[in-house]
């Protein structure tokens, strides 16, 4: 398995695969869902042509395309914090299933988007909009509200055909958008809208303003601010009247307007006007974020440099935590130590200064500094997702591969569908020359990302080194059978 290219320190995986299938595929499975009116109902109407499990198995194909072609972001850290704030609003929604896969987008526009069977797709400019963690929780409280009111399958129930294409070109141009960041995709999005009924987008409206009022409802439960749904979109409609040449993705498929801005305060009189505290984490977050976002090292230096001198606490030290940051893009690690260390004396035991003080130490090549830093930390942590990841690859660096690959496997029972786990893990037995795991990791890498003739060809390549392993032989053996049925389906379609 090739290396991924790193960019400003986080690396990227490209496999495309053509839009065209997803197109056809999207299409055909809602429309033969639409066809089957005898299936049994599940207490709802919509359930009578659209099951939650058949928009689970949408979901998954719609992840796998996704994952194929859009500039996903490999970091755990904020992979973990997205997923847990996601979580803390799963469970205050109206959510039924909450399965739910996270994908991060490597574009610094603001966009986030749900679709069927539980998938969740946040872009990381949607760190840059949000002015607090109230606010970028609205827009995931939002994108919740159209999951639990299944709003995919209520537009095939309310549309049939007509809507079928329209949700597929909705879902091809988001992937478009993700991937080029082009004019393709906004067209892809256009000609959806443009193609519905008048109808249709009477009830595109009075979705978006249901998922208006139930992710309010949303974040009230959760103890979040619901004011800050009015926020976001004051911010927002304020932005794109000065930009007219470029809408941004988000509102394209929620256009603010002031009503809706109105509606949203109105529906929050009921609600105790709080004071929220500003929430460090997500701070920390955004500053790394902005870091990534800045033209060059310097530039994020500079901004960094104003952050850590604001009056607030919690915005100080994300400016700090954010100069660690910009100072280990420009490989200093000796001026993010300086930075750093007022961080960890404040606060021991908060991961992303554990981590970070890692990355310096392993930067510096003082890996067995490293290695000692993240064993203490999983001592008190753990399973932790990515003080574990960052401790395998400081393994890797120090050329203590099965070491990694030991410490990657106790991670896959709780995350068999993270690529980034099989990814590293298939990188960390190939260098411990573990043959029969370098395959079996491949396999599982490209089935996630939907190449199911590679994972099928990974598995092939091991038969005949497990041919006296009964257990090892069997279990591949089964696996083929499952991911060649999964092809057959996807031909089928």
């Amino acid at each position: 398995m090739s290396h991924k290219p790193v960019i400003n320190g986080l690396s990227f995986k490209w496999i495309i695969k053509p839009i065209s299938f997803f197109l056809l595929l999207i299409t055909v499975q809602f429309s033969k869902a639409a066809q089957q009116q005898n299936l049994p109902s599940l207490g709802d109407t919509t359930s009578g042509i659209v099951s939650l499990e058949q928009e689970r198995a949408l979901g998954q194909d719609f992840l796998r395309s996704l994952r194929a072609q859009a500039p996903s972001v490999d970091d755990p850290l904020l992979q973990s914090y997205l997923e847990h704030l996601i979580y803390k609003l799963a469970s205050h929604s109206q959510l039924q299933d909450r399965r739910l896969d996270l994908v991060m987008i490597n574009n610094f526009t603001i966009n986030a988007f749900a679709a069927p069977g539980g998938i969740v797709g946040v872009n990381l400019g949607l760190f840059l909009y949000g002015e607090t963690e109230h606010e970028i929780s609205a827009i995931l409280a939002h994108e919740l509200a159209h999951l639990s009111q299944r709003h995919f399958a209520r537009g095939i129930q309310s549309g049939r055909a007509a809507s079928v294409k329209n949700l597929a070109g909705l879902l091809a141009g988001i992937i478009l958008i993700a991937t080029t960041g082009s004019d393709a995709g906004l067209a892809a999005i256009t000609a959806g809208q443009g193609a519905a009924q008048s109808d249709m987008l009477r009830n595109s409206r009075a979705r978006e303003a249901e998922a208006d009022r139930i992710g309010i409802l949303t974040l009230a439960d959760a103890d979040m601010d619901p004011r800050a749904v009015a926020y976001i979109f004051e911010r927002l409609e304020r932005a794109n009247r000065f930009n007219k040449t470029r809408i941004p993705e988000f509102l394209l498929t929620h256009p603010v307007t002031k009503n809706r801005i109105s509606d949203s305060y109105n529906q929050t009189r009921r609600y105790e006007n709080k004071t929220f505290p500003l929430n460090l984490d997500y701070h920390l977050m955004k500053a790394r974020v902005t870091v990534l976002a800045a033209d060059s090292s310097d530039a994020a230096i500079d901004m960094m440099s104003g952050w850590s001198k604001r009056t607030d606490p919690v915005l100080r030290s994300a400016g700090q935590y954010g100069l660690v940051m910009a100072h280990l893009a420009n490989f200093d690690p000796k001026a993010a130590r300086k930075h750093l260390r007022p961080l960890l004396a404040a606060k021991p035991s908060k991961i992303a200064y554990i981590l970070a003080d890692a990355k310096i130490h392993s930067s510096a090549k003082r890996y067995d500094e490293a290695l000692e830093i993240l064993e203490e930390a999983l001592a008190i942590n753990t399973k932790n997702y990515p003080i574990t990841m960052a401790y395998a690859d400081v393994l890797l660096k120090a050329n203590r591969p099965q070491e990694a690959a030991d410490a990657l496997v106790l991670l896959v029972p709780e995350r068999p569908n993270d690529t980034e786990v099989w990814y590293l893990l298939a990188e960390a037995y190939g260098l411990a020359n573990d043959i029969i795991g370098v395959h079996e990791a491949r396999a599982e890498y490209f089935v996630l990302v939907g190449n199911l003739e590679q994972a099928i060809k990974q598995l092939s390549f091991a038969m005949p080194l497990v041919q006296d392993d009964f257990q090892l032989n069997s279990k591949f053996q089964l696996r083929i059978q499952q991911i060649q049925r999964m092809r057959l389906k996807a031909r089928r379609s």
